[in-house]
């Protein structure tokens, strides 16, 4: 879209009419129709008249995300002001050639789903809506152990609450901050890639009873600083995922799971009892009412002990 030019030379501080159409080479009524183009795209353009025209604070745009980025992931950055998924845009990009680390995140999404196919309900610029390409070299044994990494990144970023098995951030009142699905495209035993999509609520915004934002607990926060904290968290952990052990002592660390006890609801149907530890692949060991016990490596967990009362 021929804004894209105008999207890249506004920043945090109001920059008049005058002086982007000067620029960008245009005339200031078509500085203004591109803004309110951008606007009705999704994208978070603030126009006060007498002052002009900003970005909105702390907004992931690629050119104030890019100076802050640590590591690789992110590089190939695609930004979106709305769009139905951010899943769907990234796989379309990585059947196109995308790089691993690729990115692409969205203001707002009109069909955003996390696991089983819920609705993940994304207000337009109140979250971290994005998904992240890999291309690892791990058996499918292995790759549950990757929601648990990037449980820990997430954990590690948001600095409060902890995970739920495998994956899902909650806040110390139990509620939900971020969740993550990943999804692989298969070819017999191998994978050719992973979408890793995360979504985490920033900012104040009408969200379910039972989802929290993150700036509840820490005020002041400005998403693309978060971004790239995440980003880099992400990558440390990936680049360490043939390493169990680290994964699983950060994950035990941040954990809300363990020790108390769970129902999960299995493809084989309900396990209720104990959740006891993590084992290497990333599955849950739960102790059942008679002593014996289960592995679980895929369903949803219900903690069954409120997490304001810490075991």
């Amino acid at each position: 879209m021929k804004e894209v030019a105008l999207l890249a030379c506004l920043n945090e501080t109001f920059t008049s009419g005058a002086l982007l159409a000067r620029r960008l080479g245009l005339s200031r009524v078509a500085v203004w129709k591109q803004a309110h183009r951008l606007q009705e795209a999704g994208y978070p353009i603030e126009i006060v008249q007498g002052r002009g025209y900003r970005l909105r604070p702390g907004s992931p745009a690629p050119h104030l995300l890019q100076p802050l980025l640590q590591g690789r992931f992110g590089r190939a950055y695609r930004y979106l002001g709305r769009t139905t998924s951010t899943q769907d845009e990234l796989r379309a990009w990585a059947e196109a050639g995308a790089p691993e680390g690729a990115v692409v995140l969205a203001e707002q999404q009109t069909g955003g789903r996390g696991r089983r196919g819920r609705r993940w309900v994304s207000p337009p610029g109140a979250g971290l809506y994005f998904s992240v390409l890999l291309r690892p070299r791990l058996p499918l044994t292995d790759l549950l152990r990757l929601s648990l990494a990037a449980g820990v990144a997430l954990a590690e970023t948001a600095e409060v609450g902890g995970l739920k098995w495998p994956n899902d951030l909650l806040a110390p009142d139990g509620r939900k901050l971020a969740g993550v699905l990943v999804e692989a495209d298969l070819r017999g035993e191998e994978v050719r890639y992973l979408l890793l999509g995360i979504g985490l609520n920033v900012h104040e915004a009408p969200l379910p009873p039972e989802a929290a934002c993150l700036e509840t607990y820490r005020p002041d926060l400005r998403r693309v600083d978060l971004l790239a904290r995440l980003l880099a968290r992400l990558e440390h952990w990936y680049d360490r995922l043939a390493d169990a052990g680290a994964v699983l002592d950060a994950w035990r660390r941040f954990s809300y799971t363990l020790g108390r006890p769970v129902r999960i609801e299995t493809p084989a149907g309900p396990v209720e009892g104990l959740a006891e530890d993590v084992e290497p692949s990333g599955a849950l060991r739960v102790r059942l009412p008679d002593g014996t016990r289960r592995t679980v490596s895929a369903g949803d967990v219900a903690l069954l002990q409120p997490v304001a009362t810490n075991p």
